[in-house]
């Protein structure tokens, strides 16, 4: 029998209540809000104003009373001189008319194919295919590796073998079945002829609805070039970002975007033109152009024919070759480097100021603390006389109250949280001290970028 540790794979369950936020709405399309830099003078003095123009010896100040000020370089600090010196008026004025472009117009430029997903216990959810079956896939970036439900796999045509693996989770060992499995796809994003996990994910959970087939791990993610974004509530796969021999390829603005159709159907093309009830679209590889009745594509896609010209087109092309971390700085996001070890993703930040890489799982209902690392860092740790439950059955856990946590700008106070042994049944190494849950990350509308290997948080989310 092998073992193979797939460390934490998801906490399905929790039975204490904790907090969580409404989900955001999408991003507006129009602001009058002028957002004004702090400037600091020569001497020491900070004014807030906007930089609306220089020459090579003068800059000229918009400050919040509508006045203009026009002066010299030297009378900024010398960060603020580099500052000017480095601004660029038309960039500024293009990034301006960026600043309302979404995650998804941005990405579906740059060919990346969107799913909707939804969000139960602050779970992730995304429908797709097990061998051509309709299906329901969760999104765990916390799983190391994509894991069937062993009762949908035999269901679904996949052959299962015996159980005799087995996989570690937060509550012990579970038995598991090494799984062939033709395909799963979501859109144009699939794999093929796997040999997967499979094992009872709803073992021992009360209550299981039992309302999805497989987890998909952060190995699917790497693949598919994921990018997830909480605020917009979608996920972005594009794939063919990746070469044959699993090296990152560039960036391309491809000619090409998908459209769905509420019967499922999915067209690579472009619009060609449109009247008030049909669009005309240019398909990929196709001479002969496809009219379709606006009334039959998604919602969202009606939206974007709707809102489309040729003028809008020409600036979206003009954006592709942002990336998502220049759009989201634009709106004030904070952007993290993550870490990586095997499939797993870590941010470094504090726990009760003291220094504590996180493990960022969105397959985490709640964030978590390693008990040993939060009695360490101060938190008062209650008995551990609560329960979780994920693959392998359950755990004890205690209820502990966290002064502050700490990520960047980002900072939690006074949250109640979970605390347990993450490692018990990974052989005690302590390899961080605490889970970045999707309650955090919600909270502060999470983006996540498998390509630029980032997390992005907004603070004042």
């Amino acid at each position: 029998m092998r073992t193979r540790p797939i460390k934490l794979l998801s906490i399905l369950a929790i039975l204490t209540c904790l907090s969580g936020s409404a989900f955001g709405q999408l991003i507006p399309r129009k602001t009058n809000t002028p957002e004004y830099r702090e400037f600091t003078s020569a001497n020491g003095k900070v004014i807030k104003a906007l930089l609306i123009d220089k020459t090579d010896d003068t800059l000229t100040l918009k400050l919040p009373n509508g006045k203009s000020a026009t002066l010299s370089y030297d009378k900024l600090s010398e960060a603020d001189q580099e500052y000017v010196k480095k601004w660029d008026k038309e960039k500024e004025l293009f990034l301006g008319q960026c600043k309302t472009l979404t995650i998804r117009e941005l990405l579906e430029i740059r060919g990346y194919e969107s799913f909707k997903f939804t969000i139960k216990g602050n779970h992730i959810f995304v429908d797709g295919e097990l061998n051509g079956n309709k299906s329901q896939f969760m999104i765990d970036t916390g799983a190391h590796s994509t894991i069937l439900h062993i009762e949908s796999a035999k269901a679904k045509g996949c052959k299962v073998g015996p159980l005799d693996q087995v996989i570690n989770g937060i509550g012990g060992d579970a038995p598991a079945a090494n799984t062939e499995v033709p395909e799963i796809r979501l859109g144009q994003a699939f794999i093929k002829d796997q040999v997967l996990l499979s094992a009872d994910l709803f073992k021992d959970i009360p209550g299981a609805r039992k309302d999805h087939d497989a987890i998909l791990g952060a190995e699917f993610m790497t693949r598919m070039r994921a990018v997830i974004s909480y605020k917009e509530g979608r996920i972005f796969f594009r794939p063919d970002l990746l070469n044959e021999e699993g090296e990152a390829k560039a960036v391309e603005v491809p000619e090409y975007r998908f459209f769905k159709t509420k019967d499922r159907k999915t067209y690579k093309g472009k619009v060609a033109k449109k009247n008030a009830t049909s669009v005309e679209l240019k398909i990929e590889g196709n001479n002969k152009p496809l009219v379709l009745p606006v009334s039959r594509l998604t919602d969202d896609d009606a939206k974007y024919v709707s809102a489309w010209s040729p003028e809008r087109e020409i600036f979206l092309r003009q954006c592709g070759g942002l990336a998502v971390q220049d759009i989201l700085e634009l709106r004030k996001y904070q952007s993290f480097e993550y870490k990586r070890r095997g499939n797993h993703i870590f941010v470094d930040g504090e726990l009760n100021k003291k220094e504590t890489r996180f493990m960022i799982d969105t397959g985490a209902g709640s964030s978590v603390l390693h008990v040993d690392w939060a009695k360490e860092c101060g938190c008062q740790v209650g008995p551990m006389d609560q329960t979780v439950y994920g693959i392998g059955g359950k755990a004890p856990a205690a209820i502990t109250q966290v002064p502050s946590l700490k990520m960047g700008r980002a900072l939690f106070e006074n949250r109640r949280l979970l605390s347990i042994d993450l490692f018990k049944q990974l052989g005690g190494n302590r390899e961080y001290g605490a889970i970045f849950g999707a309650d955090f990350m919600r909270e502060t509308d999470a983006v996540i970028t498998y390509r630029e290997k980032k997390i992005f948080l907004q603070p004042d989310a």
